[in-house]
């Protein structure tokens, strides 16, 4: 942790040492929620001191990726700067509503800093959920592996005609072959909102080896106070809800456990999880 805490710093110095040497006309920083209070804010003070010191204006800020336009719970810190002479943007206002921002920053000596309004409170227009983003795609097994395939059904939402264009081939909807144990226990998550490793039955079960395991994760139950009850950890989608932040190797067990379909015994798709960023269909 220590190593990775060293890099990221190093980055973000490497980051502001262009800038201090090519002097672009704007600059704008984009990191994780917790840039803000990592090593008590030190980071980020300094991040924000080398810009004013610059002559840079200056304004920071933290965005949900859910209030522009996509079905996913994403919230990162940026940090907008531009040279004297250039007008600093504001920050875009939230177009959907969003169930949880969480948009606050600590400050020093404990007072609370948002940039933008709270869309909970009210947007233009309504949440994009888990259903307006992918119930369209046709259903697909465990392990899927076909690159391309075709449309089964029109779409049924403003997102989906959106984000499908003109395509006419479906690509990459493709998902990550679960082990038969990680199968067998998704195949036991009830298909409703909220379901997930809590809903396991505490019973063993035969594998096609022959192996008699524990259908609940061994190591979940004694571990269970500290973590919140594993919420989360093979968790299903909520068709009315929204995805969690999207990652690259999705895992049931993993830091974003929630990732499985609402309704189908698999891991979303990559074409499922590129919808949720907002990606086109007709991005491979």
């Amino acid at each position: 942790q220590r190593v990775w805490s060293k890099v990221q710093c190093e980055m973000i110095l490497a980051f502001l040492s262009y800038a201090d040497y090519f002097r672009p006309r704007y600059f704008l920083l984009e990191n994780v929620r917790n840039f803000v209070s990592f090593n008590k804010g030190q980071t980020f003070r300094l991040t924000m001191a080398s810009l004013l010191e610059m002559g840079y204006q200056v304004r920071f800020g933290v965005l949900q990726a859910g209030n522009f336009g996509v079905s996913q719970s994403r919230k990162r810190a940026f940090i907008w700067a531009a040279a004297p002479d250039e007008s600093l943007p504001d920050w875009p206002e939230a177009r959907h509503v969003s169930a949880s921002s969480q948009l606050g920053v600590t400050l020093p000596g404990g007072g609370q800093y948002a940039a933008v309004r709270d869309a909970g409170l009210g947007a233009p227009f309504r949440a994009i959920t888990v259903r307006d983003t992918i119930a369209d795609l046709p259903p697909v097994a465990n392990g899927a592996d076909t690159l391309k395939t075709v449309y089964t059904q029109p779409a049924e939402s403003w997102f989906q005609m959106h984000i499908r264009g003109k395509t006419d081939v479906l690509t990459d909807h493709i998902s990550k072959e679960m082990n038969e144990l990680n199968l067998i226990r998704c195949q036991r998550i009830p298909k409703r909102p909220g379901a997930d490793c809590r809903d396991l039955p505490a019973e063993k079960i035969k594998l096609s080896t022959g192996q008699l395991v524990d259908l609940i994760p061994w190591c979940l139950p004694n571990t269970a106070a500290r973590h919140n009850q594993w919420k989360g950890l093979f968790g299903r989608l909520d068709w009315d809800g929204n995805f969690p932040t999207s990652i690259t190797d999705p895992q049931p067990m993993g830091k974003v456990g929630m990732c499985f379909h609402p309704v189908q015994n698999r891991i979303v798709t990559v074409r499922e999880c590129a919808r949720s960023q907002g990606f086109p269909d007709s991005y491979k």
